[in-house]
Formats: structure tokens, sequence, C-alpha cells
């Protein structure tokens, strides 16, 4: 059987069988022949009814580090591809309503084509599916918003049982559903609200250690959107301003035919030796001297910053899906300058490690139960290792991902599901008002536990899973 798999999909060989390993190549997916890919709603639903006893997972785009969407465990469960349910279902003035399996790329692409915008930054990655990036809790930048759940206006979900049901935003059970991590059900439709959309100026700096301490909260309250680039080792940090453009702005944005448009009213090459410096560093590291890989762009664009005009999706929407660990967490904003203060620390004790700098973005408080954001304002920390095309990554990187985990950890820090995230080191009851919640409704839901596997019994039943 020949089967056809997206570019960010790979396929290997273990134990002499096929199978789908996720997106960094880390974790197997599933066999081959475990892949299930619905013609419609009725086909799915008819196949969850025929076979209430078959475990099942969805795939999303196989982005998740962890083995989150794994069924590779059990030879009879399915993993389920939403391939073939993409596309918008429905449109008015104010919302769009989207299969889940579509990915995120082709919306934000049809909103510009409808001159709309959602009322959330994006995240990064476009080429994850819109039910993926919101169970998975995917977020922008900026304290005026939160993540992409909340421009959720309605879903339509297949349960475990089966039945399919619509979530409305003011059903007291919406806060679960937007962000279940597969869980709940299995995401049918998302109906999002939109907005007019907006053209920004993206401006960009270079500054120091010291300013970021001390004015980061202040700018990303300042400003629409603020991402920050910290470069530990040298103290250095590059940001991206992002707000309504001016009128003059966007009438030269519009005469250039809407591509994205660079200022060149500043060049600032203050960045570039640090660049230099590190993509030798990364070439090392990830056994490339040549510097051929994508994971390089990602650091060279950095070099000779300017200022841009586009629209919120040609700004921020530049994560290259370069095999990665990535950890991210998410520390409550009034401890943001002690989570600085102690990543600085670590620095200083454990110097040439990091090949890539620390990405901090501030969010607003969030809707979704298991939101690391549920409530309250945050920051989040992201920290990465790219690995080498042989799937190998630098030796101690992950002991690395573990310490600075568990540095902020203390400080109220919790990590992003879909990224790499150690649970142990985490007190979810403790730390996320409606956990309990979320539990009683996934097992009134699912009661035979048939959404779960290994990875996610164990988070939310360790006791259980470690018996």
């Amino acid at each position: 059987m020949t089967v056809q798999f997206q570019a960010f999909h790979t396929v290997g060989a273990l134990d002499e069988e096929q199978v789908l390993l996720n997106w960094s190549g880390t974790n197997p997916l599933a066999r081959i022949e475990q892949i299930y890919r619905p013609r419609s709603e009725t086909e799915l639903q008819q196949r969850l009814r025929d076979e209430p006893a078959r475990a099942i997972r969805l795939i999303g785009s196989s982005l998740s580090y962890e083995p989150i969407h794994s069924v590779f465990h059990d030879p009879h469960a399915l993993l389920v591809d939403l391939c073939h349910l993409q596309g918008k279902v429905a449109q008015d003035e104010q919302s769009v309503t989207y299969r889940a399996g579509t990915p995120v790329d082709t919306l934000y692409a049809d909103l510009i084509a409808m001159d709309r915008m959602l009322p959330a930054s994006p995240g990064v990655i476009g080429i994850q599916t819109l039910g993926g990036a919101l169970s998975t809790g995917t977020h922008g930048q900026g304290l005026g918003q939160s993540s992409l759940c909340e421009a959720v206006l309605a879903l339509r979900v297949l349960l475990a049982s089966g039945e399919i049901v619509r979530i409305e935003r003011d059903d007291p059970r919406f806060g679960a559903f937007v962000m279940g991590l597969g869980c709940l059900g299995i995401l049918l439709e998302v109906c999002l609200r939109t907005v007019p959309n907006r053209i920004m100026r993206c401006t960009k700096f270079t500054t120091d250690y010291d300013w970021l301490f001390e004015h980061n909260e202040r700018v990303n309250r300042e400003h629409g959107f603020v991402k920050s680039w910290w470069f530990a080792w040298t103290g250095e940090s590059h940001l991206w301003l992002v707000d309504p453009a001016s009128e003059e702005e966007v009438a030269r944005y519009r005469a250039g035919g809407s591509e994205v448009l660079p200022l060149g009213d500043v060049l600032d090459s203050r960045m570039n030796a640090t660049i230099e410096q590190t993509l030798g560093k990364m070439a090392r590291d990830t056994k490339d001297l040549q510097q051929a890989g994508e994971h390089f762009e990602t650091v060279r664009r950095f070099k000779d910053a300017t200022n841009l005009v586009g629209n919120v999706y040609q700004i921020l929407c530049k994560g290259i899906p370069a095999p990665q660990i990535n950890c991210e967490i998410a520390v409550p904003l009034d401890r943001m300058q002690e989570a600085l203060t102690l990543l600085s620390q670590w620095q200083e004790a454990n110097p040439g490690v990091l090949h890539y700098p620390f990405i901090l973005r501030c969010c607003g408080a969030s809707q979704a139960w298991l939101s690391p954001a549920y409530g309250r304002e945050v920051c989040w920390i992201g920290f990465l290792v790219y690995l080498a095309a042989d799937g190998t990554f630098v030796g101690g990187s992950l002991d690395q991902m573990h310490e600075l985990q568990r540095l902020l950890a203390p400080l109220g820090g919790l990590p992003h599901f879909g990224k790499h995230l150690v649970p142990s080191l985490y007190d979810f009851p403790a730390r996320l008002p409606r956990w309990h919640d979320f539990q009683a409704l996934r097992r009134e839901l699912d009661p035979s536990g048939r959404l779960l596997n290994p990875w996610l019994r164990n988070l939310f039943e360790p006791e259980t899973s470690s018996c």
C-alpha cells in the first residue's frame, strides 16, 4: 500500500515495519496500516459507532514533540487524519466556519482575501491544522489577546460515543472543549469571529538585557503585538513591535500590490556579529557546516533588520518548521522579572550551551481550562535545540531543557502541551484551577478512555499509569 503524506510527515522503518514519525522524527506515531483518512463526517461517525472498543487519536500535522498523538503502542488503535475534511463551510459579516482539518495557512490566506482577520495574534507555524492548533493551545503575542482559542465562537465535535454536538461560546463546557488535547472528542468544525483587516507596521530594534528587564512589560502594554528574542549569552535583545500602520504607509503597501513593504528607514546591523557567531555554533551543533538547513534562516532574518509594513500574517507567521526540541513555559507576568533573573544566572553558569535565543511572548488571560494562561496574564518563555539531519541533537540538550523547566516551574510556570515538557515537574491540579473539572468532563464523555494513549494517561492519571 502506498500512502502519500504531506512534507512535514516522516515515514521511517522501525522493527522492519513502516511507521509514521512525528515532525522531528523523534517518536513513532503509528504503523502505516493504522492511519485512517475518512472521506466524510458520516463515514467517521459510523466507524466510531461500529467499533466502540477501538482507541483513536488525531494526527493533526504531527508537530508535537511528545507522543501526544501516538497510537503505536496499540496495533488495533486508529490514528485519524482529517486531510479530506478541510475547507470553508460558511461565512457571514463577522465570522467564518472551517473544517478542523484545514491548515491555518489556508484560513489566514482566505481571511486576507476577504479583508478580514482574527481578533488574535497568529502562531508562527502555518502548517498546523486548525483543530490541532486549538487543541494544544497555540498562541500569539500581545497582552491585548491570548491564544487562538479566544477567537472561537462555536465548535462541532464528534464525541467518543459517535454523537455529534455543537458547543457554543456560552456553553459552560466551552473552556474545556476549545483546548481539549483531543481528549473530549474529535473537532469537526470551528466557527471563528473575524474583524476588519488592519495593515500593520513592524518596528524592529536591538537593545540590551537591562532595558529588556526594565521595560518588557511596559512595551507589551503599549503596543499591539510584541515579540522579543533574548540572546542571553551576549545580553542583546531584538524586539518586534507591531502596531497599525499610518495612512501613508498603508497607501504605499497597497500601491505595491499588498506585498510586504520594507520601509528602509532603519537598517539595524547591530546584531550582525552575534548572528554570525550563532550560525557558526548552530552549524557545529547540527553537523551542518555548510549551513544548508532551513533552521539557519530563523537566525539570518535578524541581520540588517528593517522595519516592515504588511498584514499581521505576513509579519508574524514567519516560523520555519525545522526539526527541533522546542519547549515553552508560561510564567505569570508578575513573575517575569524573576524568571529573567534565574535564566540569566543559569546562562552565566552554563556559557556556550545555547544555540538559539530565548523567545519572549506575553499574552492576556485565556478562557481555556487547560491553558497556562487561564485567568491570568503570562509571559511565554521559549527555548529550543535544533536537530541534526540524522535526527540527533548535541549532547546534554535534553538535560538543559529539563533544567530550564525545573527553574521556571516553581514560579508558577506551566508548559505548552504541544511542545516538549516533563510532566512530573508540574503540579497541574494545583496550578490549573479547572483541572479537576476537565478531568470530570473527560471521564463523563469518554468513560472507557478510548481517546487516551499512554502519554496522556501519564499526564492525567500518573498514579494509575505507573502501576
